[in-house]
């Protein structure tokens, strides 16, 4: 039986992104093994978000590719500065400023959760999505996944799924969440204000 790996969910995310040193260069390596340990929090949230998690997962391989030559994101991003396609489609830079919209959504997924248990499981994901991923997609896809969240477990189903409680959700988040927030400073700002184009994705997420 291999229900550890559950238990400690939360725990392994949150370690991962606390090691990354947001103060220097950022690791693309280092960021991408970040990235993988958060994926697994897409599949306890039902269907709504499965596209979101193969959408991650294609865009975390590009940057798994470019991790040897490029070892920083900081690279990763000049790299496309230089090539003038920091916007164009499936580029490191493009790959990774949407990646950085994911991570950002969990963080604001517990952030949310951790005001209360009053609040549902689908209000802290819709608020959470509205203030992340939606900004990135077309009003269609929005529409569609606003409509999905109704499909989400209730929020104590949700975080028995993941093998926490209460108090230990809200003590991985308090750290994670920190964490998270001084990556996306440090991070986004390399992009120097580039308004990023919306998403093409079409995947209208199941209902059934």
């Amino acid at each position: 039986m291999d229900n550890s790996k559950e238990e400690k969910f939360l725990e392994r995310m949150t370690r991962a992104f606390l090691s990354l040193d947001a103060e220097k260069h950022v690791n693309t390596k280092e960021f991408n093994e970040a990235v993988e340990a958060i994926l697994p929090v897409f599949d306890h949230l039902g269907t709504v978000f499965s596209f979101a998690k193969g959408e991650m997962n294609t865009k975390r391989e590009t940057l798994v590719k470019v991790q040897s030559a490029l070892p920083t994101l900081t690279e990763v991003v000049e790299q496309d500065k230089k090539t003038n396609t920091v916007t164009k489609k499936n580029s490191c830079a493009r790959n990774l400023h949407r990646l950085l919209s994911a991570v950002s959504f969990v963080a604001n997924l517990l952030q949310n959760l951790a005001k209360g248990s009053a609040v549902t499981l689908h209000q802290a994901a819709s608020d959470a999505y509205d203030a992340t991923l939606a900004p990135v997609h077309t009003y269609f896809v929005r529409m569609a996944v606003k409509t999905s969240m109704y499909l989400l477990p209730d929020r104590a189903t949700f975080l028995a799924s993941i093998g926490e409680t209460e108090v230990t959700a809200k003590e991985h988040g308090a750290k994670f969440v920190p964490a998270v927030e001084e990556l996306l400073v440090k991070v986004l700002a390399l992009y120097d204000g580039t308004q990023m184009p919306s998403s093409d994705v079409r995947f209208l997420p199941s209902s059934s």
